[in-house]
């Protein structure tokens, strides 16, 4: 009878045993696949970095000590709008210009008065947001493909950056607590938090340091990587109907007044769609300000922006260059555009002495121009000097009579045909 008992202890251990395997094995399995990788007919994926694992949401609350909101301006600059300082004693902003075979890539730095970056911006390219299941068949098994495809496209957005993958610690808790605190994520969660996962690899970079969710702007933060450990770089995710507008902020962290500008940057930058036309009312924005101010920093801001709505448009930085060239100690803001005319037109297009740089084809053409304007202004003078009687030789009075007489004659013939065929 002992024996009897022992036996059914034994197998009702077993049982119990087996039945508790069954239970965590999915979750041993999900833990394995994060930190070892799994390699299945159902689901290949490698070894993936714990950075990858755990997102966050971020509160972007508003400076304390912005005291100075009087010296920002919002301007529409290419797809978003974002605040800018004007006359603002700690920032001078710097345009930044890169030439890409898609066009110009467009971006500015602040500086202080010595010249120290202490905030930046770069546009990057736009692409469409797209999830993807890949050749993974454990996404497309129907109880779970159903599962993800219940979740809208913001939930999904928002998860890539705030949801955190790894399973709930259960340090201190007993056996039962444990297992209760496991089963708090169900199994379609698992494979949910491995979509996710699955995708994190094609959203952010393979160098993300961290990476957070704005959730008023639905906006993803990234930290990247930098060459200065005085310098926080991000790069932020802007979303619009299904289209991605990212671009990388450069904040030097030590810096209360850089970071008050970085919290205001990401607190107000919103998506405004462009076009050319955007430029018109920037423009004509830029000719209600006195004349003083658009000849320095302030002119050149809105110029800038109309001009991010055109940046093919060649005349918009002739404008620019004009303009700035016209006030006093305005170098450090001609520079790029300077080096970006040069670059894209062979021709720095300054006006001014000691700053016209071409190459040697835009030269022959600017000489060629010039030597054309000459010979019109030359026979335009000739013209009117003849129609008042005052002509340079006597061979050019006598040149201007036959060809009157000529003239005369040719009208004449046209009358007699005129009152014939009357």
């Amino acid at each position: 009878m002992l024996r009897k008992f022992v036996y059914l202890i034994i197998t009702l251990a077993l049982i119990i045993g087996a039945g508790f395997l069954v239970v965590i094995a999915p979750y041993h399995i999900y833990t394995l696949t994060l930190t070892e990788g799994v390699n299945t007919r159902f689901l290949q994926m490698d070894p993936t970095k714990s950075v990858f694992y755990d997102g966050k949401i971020v509160d972007i609350k508003r400076p304390s000590r912005m005291d100075d909101e009087g010296l920002y301006k919002t301007f529409h600059f290419y797809h978003f709008e974002l605040p800018m300082p004007m006359n603002h004693l700690l920032f001078s902003l710097i345009p930044t210009i890169k030439i890409e075979s898609s066009g110009p890539r467009l971006g500015a730095r602040f500086q202080n008065g010595k010249n120290a970056e202490l905030f930046s911006f770069m546009l990057e390219k736009t692409y469409k947001l797209e999830t993807t299941s890949g050749d993974q068949k454990l996404f497309i098994l129907p109880i779970f493909k159903n599962y993800i495809s219940r979740k809208s496209g913001d939930e999904i957005w928002g998860d890539l950056f705030q949801k955190q993958l790894s399973l709930p610690s259960n340090e201190g808790e007993s056996f039962f607590e444990s297992l209760k605190t496991l089963r708090k994520v169900s199994y379609k969660d698992l494979v949910y938090n491995l979509y996710i996962l699955y995708n994190r690899r094609y959203v952010l970079p393979s160098n993300t340091q961290g990476f957070s969710y704005y959730k008023e702007k639905n906006m993803g933060i990234v930290k990247l990587p930098s060459d200065d450990p005085k310098i926080l770089v991000e790069r932020l995710y802007i979303t619009h109907e299904g289209l991605v507008y990212p671009l990388v902020i450069r904040t030097r962290a030590s810096d209360i007044s850089a970071m008050n500008f970085r919290a205001k940057f990401i607190r107000e930058i919103q998506y405004k769609s462009t076009s050319t036309d955007s430029a018109i009312s920037i423009y004509a924005s830029y000719k209600q300000i006195p004349y003083g101010q658009r000849i320095d920093q302030q002119g050149m801001t809105y110029l800038y922006s109309a001009w991010s709505h055109d940046p093919e448009n060649k005349d918009y930085i002739r404008v620019i260059i004009l303009f700035l060239e016209r006030g006093k100690l305005n170098l450090k803001y001609l520079k790029p555009f300077y080096e970006y005319a040069y670059k894209k037109f062979g021709s720095s297009l300054s006006t001014a002495s000691g700053f016209l740089s071409e190459t040697p084809a835009e030269t022959l053409k600017r000489r060629i121009s010039e030597d054309l304007e000459a010979e019109v202004k030359k026979e335009t003078e000739r013209k009117a000097a003849n129609f008042e009687g005052q002509f340079g030789s006597p061979e050019d009075k006598i040149k201007f009579n036959l060809q009157k007489a000529k003239d005369n004659k040719i009208n004449s013939d046209d009358k007699e045909k005129a009152l014939s065929i009357e």
